[in-house]
């Protein structure tokens, strides 16, 4: 029996996985990391290989063109972008699967989960573990995150990856997830000290008003490859209507918003702006104390 992980960088997959080693033998254990077509930030990739290196392997699964299968194959739109792209064996970045989509993934519309994470998931699994031998899932998912995730069972039957899929740490708190972590001896992604609430895409399409100041305070030019992708695909990045009374919001005028108070009001850029040049620890979570 095998036991597999996905590995994202973020603190909730990394108190999975230390659950899984911890109940598990070792070399029973995988932990996948399912690259999310480039569009992790480079502190969360060194995250990633330091983790591989002083705590489990983590193996990195790299998404190809071919993994979209016959999606959008009756547009010959959809055909055209694919081809141009250099065959089916191409790596699939994110800003390629929007290209070849025609738009970037939403909140109801989460192809990016499915298309750069799940299904090379699954082909690295269906090429490297034999038939004869079976596995079970774990994710990283709290109850505390959204209604939605409240109602999941604990344990469940996968229909998709056809085996069982447990979610070991669904009554911990975020504070329970870093304490944990913190027993073990693991650091944590360094962006969680800078004040940022999601580290697996740099930025998410769901990112809130304050990480996406974030990013465009910390890290600019995360914000110029999103101007550079909206160029390309020719659709925004974020989902309609993010900024208030405003349908169609392009990466600026996302940025622009989120440098305001609620009802829209400027207001001084906040603490974390000034703590940045100096270094210090703003996290949220008092990671620092």
């Amino acid at each position: 029996m095998k036991h597999i992980v996905g590995f994202s960088g973020g603190a909730d997959f990394q108190a999975c996985a230390g659950w899984v080693l911890d109940h598990f033998p070792k070399d029973d254990v995988i932990l996948c990391n399912s690259d999310a077509g480039g569009n992790e930030h480079p502190l969360t990739t060194e995250h990633i290989q330091w983790y591989s290196e002083n705590v489990h392997p983590v193996v990195i699964i790299m998404p190809l063109v071919r993994d979209l299968g016959g999606a959008g194959a009756r547009s010959n739109a959809v055909k055209e972008r694919r081809e141009s792209l250099g065959g089916d064996d191409q790596p699939l970045t994110f800003a390629d699967l929007a290209y070849i989509k025609g738009r970037f993934p939403s909140r109801k519309a989460q192809f990016c989960t499915e298309y750069l994470k799940l299904i090379p998931q699954k082909r690295w699994l269906a090429e490297n573990i034999p038939q004869s031998e079976s596995y079970t899932r774990y994710v990283g998912v709290r109850a505390d995150e959204s209604e939605f995730r409240k109602n999941l069972p604990e344990r469940q039957w996968d229909d998709y990856f056809d085996c069982e899929l447990v979610r070991p740490i669904k009554d911990y708190t975020k504070a329970m997830v870093f304490e944990y972590i913190k027993s073990r001896g693991e650091k944590v992604n360094p962006l969680y000290t800078l004040g940022f609430g999601r580290v697996g895409c740099a930025p998410c399409i769901n990112s809130n008003k304050e990480d996406i100041l974030n990013w465009a305070t910390r890290f600019p030019e995360m914000i110029d490859k999103v101007r550079k992708w909206e160029k390309q695909v020719g659709n925004t990045f974020f989902p309609p209507n993010i900024v208030p009374g405003k349908v169609i919001c392009w990466v600026d005028e996302v940025v622009a918003w989120s440098k305001t108070s609620h009802g829209g009001k400027k207001i001084p850029l906040p603490f974390f702006q000034a703590e940045a040049e100096s270094g210090s620890c703003v996290s949220k979570y008092g990671l620092c104390e």
